[in-house]
């Protein structure tokens, strides 16, 4: 056998470089890349300012709307203004009742004082139930709210009265006027007993007015003497929301 040497295989040359080693970023690239990215977060921010505000200006905060009730509101945000609530009369002292039914009862002064002066005195009858109201307007919310009820259906059913009849006449006089004239042409001769008889029947038919009044002040103040809360038609809502600025029925 040869005494040789075994041969052994030539390495390759060793590579020098690092793995990861790159070429450095120029400057100005890295500054277009930085530009980028805040412009990306100021717009990112500004679309929620323009979300946050619309719904603050027309849905309120959400964060207010799912708050739970008694809750303190969070500091910065809007919440929807809130209005008064009537109240629920469920205790009604004998002096409360006394008085509201006196308010309601004076209307029946008032329909007796028009009766004999012919309307002159309901001026002064209707203050009765104002100074009623005055009276309790911080003591009693319920002597109060009858009160401006029974002031309102007497000035409806005086002063409206009295405005419905002005009216009536005005056109009745019109209508009259115009049916005298057309009897040059024989028509008026038709018209004229018409008009009249239309008129007649209007007069009586707007007493239904002081006549409604009387009967519900009656009704009102019977039942304000036993304590319940009685709302005239259409009034009591009015007088809510002069009171209160909202239409919510009472329990």
């Amino acid at each position: 056998m040869n005494d040789q040497e075994p041969i052994i295989p030539a390495e390759p040359p060793a590579d020098h470089s690092v793995e990861g080693d790159a070429e450095p970023i120029p400057p100005h690239l890295r500054q277009a890349v930085a530009d980028l990215a805040r412009r990306v977060e100021q717009d990112a921010g500004g679309d929620e300012e323009v979300v946050r505000e619309y719904e603050e200006r027309y849905y309120g905060s959400v964060r207010s709307r799912l708050a739970a009730p008694g809750e303190e509101p969070v500091e910065g945000v809007r919440t929807p203004a809130r209005t008064k609530r009537s109240p629920s009369f469920s205790r009604v002292t004998e002096n409360e009742r006394k008085w509201a039914a006196l308010a309601h009862a004076s209307t029946l002064l008032t329909a007796l004082v028009a009766l004999v002066s012919g309307g002159l005195g309901v001026l002064l009858t209707m203050l009765i139930p104002v100074f009623i109201y005055f009276s309790f307007r911080k003591r009693s919310e319920y002597v109060a709210f009858h009160a401006l009820q029974a002031f309102a259906i007497q000035l409806v059913g005086t002063v409206g009265w009295l405005a419905l009849v002005v009216v009536g006449t005005i056109v009745g006089v019109a209508l009259l006027f115009v049916s005298i004239i057309l009897m040059l042409v024989l028509v008026g001769f038709v018209l004229v007993p018409i008009v009249i008889l239309a008129y007649i029947v209007f007069i009586l038919a707007s007493l239904a007015l002081p006549l409604g009044m009387v009967i519900y002040a009656v009704i009102a103040a019977v039942e304000t003497w036993n304590g319940h809360n009685y709302r005239y038609p259409y009034i009591a809502r009015w007088v809510e929301h002069q009171l209160y600025g909202d239409s919510h029925a009472w329990a």
